[in-house]
């Protein structure tokens, strides 16, 4: 029985700690709420994680997202042909850009960014970890005002004591993340959650 608890605890204690970290922040702007533009350029995230196809993935979520909130997200290949006159191309250009050219190209104020934080899936046997983080910065182009920031994360854990069960977890999840990348979803669920979280905290119109 002790042994038994000994090796329940550390599961336990990692479960919390990762209900802990989902939780997330928000930042709004008095100014929003007045206003008038609804129209909202959502630009290439920039990415952190490993994945090359998590900035695509994340953006489009987000842009879902905002249109669920009231806000009209332009199409992102409209998008995309602004930014490649000014010679963007992926998300980590756009610090070198001034916000007010980008808004001049796109023809709105309001510019959405945003950071791919983690999106991570690790099949360790014992251990299988999936982790997506993502965060958002909605800007007023023509004040510099950063009108709304949000951070959202979605996370499963799960630890397998038995070495039956960790190895038919294994195989069952490998075959998960196989269905999952052909279809070009990875990560779905723990995606869709950052997502929904990060733009939750914004008002709706």
């Amino acid at each position: 029985m002790a042994d038994a608890f000994r090796l329940a605890l550390p599961a336990a204690c990692l479960a919390a700690a990762c209900a802990c970290a989902g939780r997330p922040v928000y930042t709004v702007s008095p100014n929003l709420r007045g206003l008038a533009e609804a129209r909202v350029a959502v630009l290439p995230f920039d990415n952190q994680s490993t994945d090359i196809s998590a900035s695509d993935i994340m953006r489009k979520l987000a842009a879902e997202n905002l249109s669920r909130r009231g806000y009209l997200p332009l199409q992102a290949e409209e998008v995309d042909g602004k930014l490649s006159a000014l010679g963007v191309s992926e998300g980590g250009q756009l610090p070198g850009v001034k916000p007010e050219e980008i808004a001049k190209a796109a023809g709105t104020d309001l510019l959405l960014y945003g950071d791919v934080e983690d999106f991570t899936f690790q099949n360790l046997g014992f251990v299988i970890r999936k982790s997506v983080g993502l965060k958002v910065r909605l800007v007023s182009a023509s004040t510099g005002e950063t009108l709304y920031e949000g951070t959202g994360s979605g996370k499963d854990v799960k630890v397998f004591m038995n070495g039956d069960e960790a190895k038919a977890a294994f195989v069952e999840q490998m075959a998960v993340k196989l269905v999952q990348n052909i279809l070009k979803s990875p990560l779905k669920k723990e995606a869709e959650a950052a997502a929904w979280k990060a733009i939750d905290g914004l008002p709706r119109r």
